[in-house]
């Protein structure tokens, strides 16, 4: 099993999985009595964009198994950090494609932070730093991949895994 450290989220290096969206800097777009707003800090491409809300619990930190989409999906922080672990895809079209443990990289996002996962990208649900975090994700609802109707969760390659140091 390989340990995975975790690392910041950091803009450069989450770029090949999709766009980080950090904590708001510079001028704000727009401010009024009590607010400063930052608008377009992220594209989200799609008309039927779903919002869900997952509660995540700790465990052992291990990963056996990721998920991917035909779509972008918004990854968000509520009430503390979590880490995200992600992998490259190769190629969408290939439903047969697995997850490669030795690829998967973990990132922890604050609250504040958040990540747009880009198209056919593995990646985990999110686990939280410390016992429990409640995260919201937005994405588009689509139809399962040709073969994996019963579960989207997809085991890594050689069936390894992963664990996140804690």
């Amino acid at each position: 099993m390989q340990m995975l450290a975790c690392q910041p989220l950091d803009a450069d290096a989450f770029a090949p999985f999709g766009r980080a969206v950090p904590r708001p800097s510079g001028s704000p777009t727009s401010q009024g009595t009590g607010f400063d707003c930052w608008f377009n800090v992220a594209e989200l491409t799609g008309q039927d964009l779903k919002l869900g809300q997952v509660v995540a619990r700790r465990g052992d930190g291990t990963v056996a198994a990721m998920e991917r989409h035909p779509d972008i999906e918004l990854l968000v922080p509520i009430t503390g950090p979590m880490i995200q672990v992600v992998a490259p895809g190769r190629d969408l079209a290939d439903a047969t494609e697995q997850p490669r443990a030795d690829e998967a990289i973990a990132f922890v996002l604050q609250p504040g932070e958040a990540v747009v996962v880009a198209p056919g990208v593995w990646h985990s649900a999110a686990m939280p730093v410390t016992e429990e975090t409640l995260y919201m994700f937005a994405g588009l609802p689509h139809a399962p991949e040709p073969g994996r109707e019963a579960s989207p969760w997809i085991a890594f390659e050689g069936d390894s895994a992963v664990t996140v140091a804690g």
